[in-house]
């Protein structure tokens, strides 16, 4: 049964690159917290790191990367009548739909949404608190990483707090055919399809580029982060926490 599921995913892994604004956006919307165990206490759990670590008072701009669908945008309005948000994606498709569930959950008037990377938003604007939820590992090669986590850290004023959700795996551990097997049942049982976990299973180092934790922490230091602490943990998947220098 493990050489059939892994000739399987050889087999998948030579598909086309996965694109954002050609993926069955509603199928992902629905299969997503399914894979990732605790994906609901993931938000919620961000949603409180960033009230705890802002100031309270009635100017609070937050940033928002890889803001298709809308989730981020839709929890944090909802919790945060006083916030402006202001949502960035690079893929047209996944803005439409974020701009339907804004438009659902009432926060248009505060919400904008831009179509673009985080290098294009202006300089002279800078974040109160920003969040970067299961994106990191879909930007390929190290320096593109580094490039969007440094120009994140620049559009955020000191000290702003960091939200940060990605697949941090390294591929040649040991460790990596015993966790895949755990989360396939996860998944399976959760009722996520079969062909579903072949495509994730084969997209890993193929159509997204994870890093290793030690690499990632590395990249945040890097990139102007420090006091960065880990909230969430499921499998591969890792949240943290950190603040601008």
């Amino acid at each position: 049964m493990k050489d059939h599921i892994y000739d399987k995913i050889t087999q998948l892994s030579e598909s086309p690159a996965m694109s954002w604004d050609t993926a069955d956006l509603y199928r992902y919307e629905q299969s997503i917290p399914l894979k990732i165990p605790g994906y609901e206490h993931m938000h919620h759990m961000m949603e409180k790191l960033l009230a705890a670590s802002i100031a309270d008072n009635n100017d609070i701009h937050i940033l928002v990367t890889g803001a298709g669908g809308g989730k981020e945008l839709m929890l944090l309005g909802s919790c945060h009548q006083e916030w402006r948000f202001t949502g960035l994606d690079t893929s047209s498709q996944m803005l439409g739909l974020a701009q339907q569930r804004i438009e659902e959950a009432g926060i248009t008037d505060r919400a904008t949404l831009l179509h673009g990377k985080v290098e294009q938003l202006p300089e002279a604007v800078l974040y109160d608190g920003a969040t970067s939820m299961l994106m990191l590992h879909f930007i390929q090669g190290i320096e593109a990483k580094k490039s969007f986590l440094k120009h994140l850290a620049h559009r955020l004023k000191p000290g702003a707090p960091f939200i940060i959700a990605s697949v941090n795996v390294d591929l040649s551990s040991p460790a990596y055919p015993v966790m895949m097997k755990a989360w396939q049942e996860h998944m399976l049982q959760a009722g996520v399809l079969d062909d579903e976990w072949e495509r994730f299973a084969a997209s890993l180092g193929q159509q997204s580029d994870p890093i290793s934790t030690e690499v990632a922490m590395q990249l945040l230091e890097e990139c102007g982060f420090s006091q960065i602490t880990r909230y969430f943990g499921a499998f591969w998947v890792e949240g943290y926490y950190a603040y601008k220098d």
